[in-house]
Formats: C-alpha cells, sequence, structure tokens
C-alpha cells in the first residue's frame, strides 16, 4: 500500500505492509527485532510502540532505517469471510493480514530540507530544480527506509531450524 502523503510531508511515514501467517510467537519475533534497536512499549497483544533510547543497538552506518525516531507497529485483521451455502465449506483466510506501520521521519525531512536550502543559497539557480531535487531526494530516502525495513522482517521472521 502507498504511504499517506499528507502525513509524509510532516514527517510520518504511515503504510501497510502485507505479511502472511502472523501468528503470535511471529509477532513476538519482530518485537524483539524491534527491541534490539528501540526502547519498546508494548500496547496490547496487536500493537506496540517504538521510540530512540540509551545504550541500545545501533544500526549499520549506512542502513536506512538507522534515521527512524520512532513510531508504532500494529497488526491488521483480515476482514474477508468467503462462504458457500450450500456446500457448507468456509474459506477462513489468515487471522493477521498485514502490519501498519507509523514511522517518525521527521530528522530525515528536515536534513534534506536543510541541505537543498542550503546548496539553493550558496550555489544559486532556479528554486524549481531545487524543489524537485528535494521531492527526488526524500522520496529515494523514503523508499530505501521501506526496503531496509522489508529485509529486516524478513531477518526477523526466518524459521531459525527446521527441528
Amino acid at each position: 500500500m502507498t504511504p499517506n502523503i499528507g502525513q509524509l510531508f510532516l514527517g510520518t511515514l504511515a503504510y501497510d505492509e502485507p505479511v502472511a501467517a502472523l501468528d503470535d510467537a511471529r509477532f513476538e519475533r519482530i518485537i524483539n527485532g524491534f527491541a534490539g534497536h528501540y526502547l519498546v512499549i508494548p500496547l496490547s497483544n496487536v500493537e506496540f510502540r517504538f521510540e530512540r533510547g540509551e545504550g541500545f543497538d545501533r544500526f549499520d552506518r549506512w542502513d536506512a532505517f538507522a534515521y527512524v525516531d520512532g513510531g508504532s507497529v500494529i497488526r491488521l485483521r483480515s476482514r474477508t469471510v468467503m462462504e458457500d451455502a450450500d456446500a457448507k465449506v468456509a474459506v477462513l483466510p489468515p487471522p493477521w493480514s498485514a502490519l501498519r506501520f507509523t514511522l517518525s521521519v521527521r530528522v530525515i525531512l528536515i536534513f534534506w530540507a536543510a541541505a537543498l536550502l542550503l546548496g539553493w543559497f550558496f550555489l544559486g539557480g532556479a528554486w524549481i530544480f531545487w524543489l524537485f531535487g528535494f521531492f527526488g531526494l526524500y522520496g529515494l530516502h523514503i523508499a530505501l527506509i521501506r526496503a531496509s525495513l522489508r529485509r529486516k522482517l524478513a531477518r526477523w521472521l526466518a524459521r531459525e531450524g527446521w527441528n
């Protein structure tokens, strides 16, 4: 699902990431994955909040997700049930269909805005090109954050062994 554009320009990346088979054990692994790098505040069995804290491991230097300051994760329920009354068979989808991420990316927004404003001030030129440059760099950084989070989810949800 595409991010909410209005919130994105306020420094909040909010989107849904489809993830199949999010049982309690796998959701716990996601919580533990975030807990290695952030202070995690459980809000319920389907939602938690995370924020920067002292003494937590940092991500790699070139990892785009390292610049996320905090946010929340919510497990979304499936809403569809297909039922055939004649056959007395119900097809029940998995109870959880996606994760809703709300990530605070204000630091990146302010960084790119300040960097390009300083560039325009010192180098001059048409402001419209600098504006397109800002949208391009900010959009690229958002795409890198989403890709980095997707890789982290794959690593946190991977089965450690078959035994």
